[in-house]
C-alpha cells in the first residue's frame, strides 16, 4: 500500500516515464547510436593497449569526437526541454535543473573546468595528494558548481508543487550519478601510478558511466515533457 502523498506521487511519476511512449521513441532512436559509440571506446581502448591505435574521435570523451557531440546535444536538450517546461509550469525547480544542464554543454564544449584546473593550478600546489595540481582545480570547481546548484535545488524544491519537486529529484539523481563518474572516478584515475590496463579500464568506466546517465537523463526528460504537453493538450 502507497500511503503518503509524496510515495504516491512519486509512484505515478515513475509509473508515467516507464509507460511513456514518447521515451520508447526516443530510446528506439538514441540507444543504437550510443551503443555503437560505447562499442567504439571499448574498441579504442584495446587499441591502446595493443597499439593498434584507432582515430581519438572513437573516445567517448575525446574532444569534438562522436561521443562528446552527441552528448552536448541531449543535455542542451534536456536544458531546452526543463526551460520550456518551467516556462509552462512557473516552477522555479525546473530552471534550476534548465541552468546545470545549460551549463554542463557550455563547460564540455569549451572545457572551462580543463582551463580552471590549469588557470589556477598554483593554488593547490604541494597540497599532499598523488594528484595534479590542475586536476585538484578541475575537481574544486566542480565542488563549487554542484553546490550553487544544491542550494538553489533546495531554495526552489521548498515552493514547489509535488509532481514538480519529484520530477526535479529524479532528473537531479541522474546528475549525481553522473557527476559521481565524472568526478570522483575521474580522480581515481589520476590518482596515483596505474597500470595501462588498470587505466584504460578506469578511464573507460568514467566515460562509459557519464555517458550513459545523460542519455538515461535524455530519456527520462522526453518522457516527463512529453506528458506536460499532453496535458496542456488536454486542458486547452
Amino acid at each position: 500500500m502507497i500511503h503518503t502523498p509524496l510515495a504516491r506521487e512519486t509512484f505515478a511519476v515513475l509509473r508515467e516515464i516507464a509507460t511513456s511512449r514518447s521515451l520508447r521513441i526516443a530510446a528506439l532512436l538514441l540507444l543504437p547510436y550510443a551503443g555503437v559509440l560505447i562499442g567504439l571506446d571499448v574498441a579504442a581502448h584495446y587499441g591502446e593497449l595493443t597499439d593498434a591505435h584507432l582515430p581519438v574521435q572513437f573516445f567517448l570523451a575525446s574532444d569534438g569526437g562522436f561521443g562528446e557531440w552527441l552528448e552536448y546535444s541531449l543535455t542542451l536538450a534536456v536544458s531546452l526541454m526543463l526551460l520550456i517546461t518551467w516556462l509552462w509550469e512557473g516552477a522555479s525547480v525546473y530552471l534550476a535543473n534548465a541552468l546545470l544542464f545549460a551549463w554542463l554543454t557550455l563547460d564540455n564544449s569549451i572545457e572551462i573546468h580543463e582551463r580552471f584546473g590549469h588557470a589556477f593550478a598554483h593554488w593547490f600546489e604541494g597540497w599532499p595528494l598523488p594528484v595534479g595540481a590542475n586536476d585538484i582545480g578541475e575537481a574544486s570547481m566542480f565542488l563549487a558548481i554542484g553546490l550553487v546548484w544544491l542550494v538553489a535545488l533546495f531554495i526552489s524544491l521548498r515552493h514547489a508543487r509535488l509532481r514538480a519537486a519529484v520530477e526535479s529529484l529524479i532528473l537531479a539523481g541522474c546528475i549525481g550519478v553522473a557527476a559521481f563518474f565524472g568526478v570522483i572516478v575521474d580522480l581515481m584515475v589520476v590518482w596515483g601510478p596505474h597500470t595501462p590496463v588498470m587505466l584504460e579500464f578506469e578511464t573507460f568506466v568514467e566515460d562509459g558511466g557519464e555517458f550513459v546517465m545523460i542519455c538515461i537523463a535524455f530519456l527520462i526528460a522526453v518522457a516527463l515533457f512529453n506528458a506536460h504537453r499532453q496535458r496542456r493538450i488536454l486542458a486547452a
